[in-house]
């Protein structure tokens, strides 16, 4: 029986392991996907989403009328509007640089995020202007197409070159060639887990289409949920027609690491309920095992064993069951936890520094487990144990 116990603890600690493994290499992953840098700053930025169920050319006042409102209400500090906000995308294509062929193949085009933005969006998400100029008003249908890139196509399109003043065709809305004017930082567009992608910002004076949907973003010097009252409050009044819906950036970039962070916890859940299980073995079979041996450990006494040796007896059986333990884990997760490859962000499957605390964690809990039993072998009465004998 001792035997078949002492296999399940082993057992129970090598599961320990392979969870904890697990847990741990989830958690560094989910701490490096939290602190990426994204390219823009999402602390104190309202986000209103809005569509005007009418024309475009309501849509278009609309959005103006409330960007020009909103940016005079006391304490905010910029506001915009975006087709899709960081951490969505809602239109890619392929791109050309210069000059556009009669048959253009699109398929063998570069990809490219196509965003479409108003005036002071970059300003409003803390995204930086790189070089050249910002969208402004002035850029309206009637005057000659310019765009933004981010330094992602800089990088992929024009090398060591300036971009600024080279013409960039898209296939949005018109296949009308756009001078560059300005270059911005690189932004996590499809959220944080994936690497920038080039991306062609276009100005919403001179796009109609998906032009009644857009994403208001205003930066506050405070909280930015504390202004979404007055916010609701001059939409209503200018269109009591168009739905709206209020968020922050900081909530969309939470909702982009809900999965992960999931995961994290489910892991982290089960690994502390294998590692009470396997506190509970050892501690069982440390005490049973003290309990059947408790007159050879009276007889030991006798003879003049001290405390501290008796004390290294029994804790040195229970490490000898969490070595094992942990040989088995160990080699279980080295080979098990390749399988989360796809869900770790900058974290190796096989971290040194994960099972190096792991081991060390699963070594103390067992040592833990195993000090109570020692303890009271230590205290055995010899003379009550040579009776027995």
């Amino acid at each position: 029986m001792a035997g078949t116990h002492r296999a399940l603890v082993v057992g129970e600690i090598a599961l320990a392991v392979l969870l904890l493994s697990g847990a741990g290499l989830l958690i560094k992953s989910l701490a490096a996907l939290q602190n990426v840098a994204l390219g823009f700053r999402p602390e104190n930025v309202l986000v209103m989403r809005a569509t005007v169920p009418s024309a475009f050319a309501r849509a278009r006042q609309f959005f103006s009328d409330m960007i020009s409102q909103i940016g005079a209400v006391p304490g905010v500090v910029a506001a915009g509007a975006t087709m899709a906000p960081p951490g969505y995308v809602d239109s890619t294509g392929g791109y050309l640089i210069d000059q556009l062929p009669g048959k253009p193949d699109w398929t063998r085009a570069p990809s490219v995020v196509l965003s479409i933005v108003t005036p002071g969006t970059f300003a409003a998400l803390g995204i930086p202007l790189k070089s050249g100029r910002d969208f402004s008003n002035g850029d309206t249908l009637d005057r000659p197409f310019v765009a933004m890139v981010n330094e992602a196509l800089v990088r992929k399109s024009f090398a060591k070159q300036n971009p600024l003043g080279r013409t960039i065709f898209c296939p949005f809305d018109t296949l009308k060639g756009m001078t560059i004017i300005g270059v911005v930082g690189d932004v996590r567009q499809r959220g944080p887990e994936l690497e920038p992608m080039p991306e062609c910002y276009m100005t919403y004076g001179q796009h109609a289409f998906n032009g009644v949907t857009l994403s208001l973003v205003v930066r506050t010097a405070g909280d930015p949920n504390a202004l979404a009252d007055t916010v609701r409050r001059l939409a209503r009044e200018r269109a009591p027609d168009v739905p709206m819906k209020f968020t922050t950036m900081e909530a969309i970039l939470s909702e982009n690491v809900a999965a992960p962070r999931f995961r994290t916890l489910l892991f982290a859940v089960f690994a502390g309920l294998a590692v009470c299980l396997a506190m509970a073995g050892v501690y069982g079979v440390m005490a049973y095992a003290v309990g059947q041996r408790s007159n050879e450990v009276g007889l030991r006494i006798a003879l003049g064993a001290t405390t501290g040796s008796v004390l290294r007896l029994v804790l040195g059986e229970g490490l000898a069951l969490a070595g094992l333990g942990l040989a088995l884990g160990l080699a279980a997760a080295v080979a098990g936890t390749r399988l989360l490859t796809s869900m770790l962000f900058r974290v190796q499957p096989n971290d040194p520094v994960v099972y190096l605390v792991v081991a060390v964690l699963l070594g103390a809990v067992a040592l833990a487990a195993s000090y109570v039993p020692a303890r009271r072998a230590s205290k055995i009465d010899p003379l009550a144990a040579i009776r027995q004998e």
